[in-house]
């Protein structure tokens, strides 16, 4: 897979635990504390760039959560999360739901942290920017054998975290998408097969998601990143077909997306430019049915933009195969 960046934000992320690291030998944190950071970009719906915290906070479960997106009156506070987790079994099924209205409009915060035997991801729900009282409805999906996780919020109009790398457990990121039917999802990438378990707590609103391993390797890959475009389908690898249903969702500027697919020969078989439906504020969804001509063996499936300033190519390459 092609990850931009991705050396630069492990880079960071060194950085950033060798100075928690001197904190702790200065006595600023206590002693066993552990921090897990989240480097996430972050946009208020109004167009305007919203804050990214990380911070060292406790809670009831033991290990505090570091915060990526603006929920400062709620850091750190799971209060009830051992309660409610109690005899809570993690699964494996494809799909569930939960919540009750639409009162939470905005994803206010995604946390991280890590249990014993498990990792945890918080998402904070808000009306407006205040913390809402009760967690609105949701689903979730998560594929068999695959390493995404994707929980939809049919409520949720604005986002004041886009995306963020998480640490380098099982969890690996998470992205915020603005879906075409109204509402936003939020997908979580693992880098094995895993099991889950969905907990929801009010008062204020928090949807809280446990993962850990199944004990087996992923049966397809992770959705391929490069640049501001995430490949969703086809994944690296795929044998395609006619007709070719390509999705993810892109930050490029415009919202323009532009889908190529090439031969083994370097022949350009299909071309076309399909629009996202939101670049600036956060992730935005596209989708688009392409009418592929007879080819067969390996090709190359390129999506993303060109780079105005010189005309360069942004974003991902996979290689698919013909269907047989």
């Amino acid at each position: 897979m092609i990850r931009r960046g991705w050396a630069v934000r492990r880079a960071s992320a060194h950085v950033l635990l060798s100075l928690l690291a001197a904190a702790l030998l200065a006595g600023c944190l206590k002693p066993g504390s552990e921090v897990q950071s989240v480097e996430a970009s972050a946009a208020a719906a109004s167009g305007g760039p919203a804050e990214t915290s990380k911070k060292n906070t406790s809670d009831t479960v033991g290990v505090p959560e570091a915060t990526a997106g603006v929920a400062p009156e709620i850091e750190g506070d799971l209060a009830g999360a051992t309660e409610a987790s109690s005899g809570v079994p993690f699964v494996a099924k494809m799909q569930a739901s939960g919540g009750s209205g639409y009162d939470a409009d905005t994803v206010l915060a995604v946390r991280y942290g890590v249990q014993e035997d498990y990792e945890r991801a918080v998402i904070d729900l808000g009306t407006g920017w205040e913390p809402a009282g009760g967690v609105p409805e949701w689903s979730l999906v998560s594929p068999e054998g695959d390493g995404l996780l994707r929980v939809s919020l049919p409520s949720a109009s604005a986002t004041r975290v886009s995306d963020g790398e998480f640490g380098e457990g099982l969890l690996e990121s998470f992205h915020v998408v603005h879906t075409p039917e109204g509402g936003m999802f939020v997908d979580f990438f693992a880098r094995e097969a895993f099991l889950y378990r969905v907990l929801e707590l009010g008062d204020p609103a928090r949807l809280v998601v446990d993962v850990k391993p199944a004990g087996e390797d992923p049966k397809v890959p992770l959705p391929a990143e490069g640049g501001n475009t995430v490949l969703v389908e086809p994944r690296p690898h795929a044998r395609i077909s006619d007709p070719l249903i390509v999705s993810g969702y892109s930050r490029n500027r415009d919202a323009a997306n532009t889908i190529t697919l090439i031969d083994a020969e370097g022949k350009v078989l299909v071309r076309r430019t399909v629009r996202s439906n939101d670049w600036n504020h956060t992730w935005g969804y596209f989708e688009a049915t392409l009418d592929l001509p007879p080819f067969s063996g390996k090709g190359t499936l390129k999506v993303g933009t060109k780079e105005a300033h010189d005309d360069s190519f942004e974003g991902m390459k996979i290689s698919v195969w013909a269907a047989r």
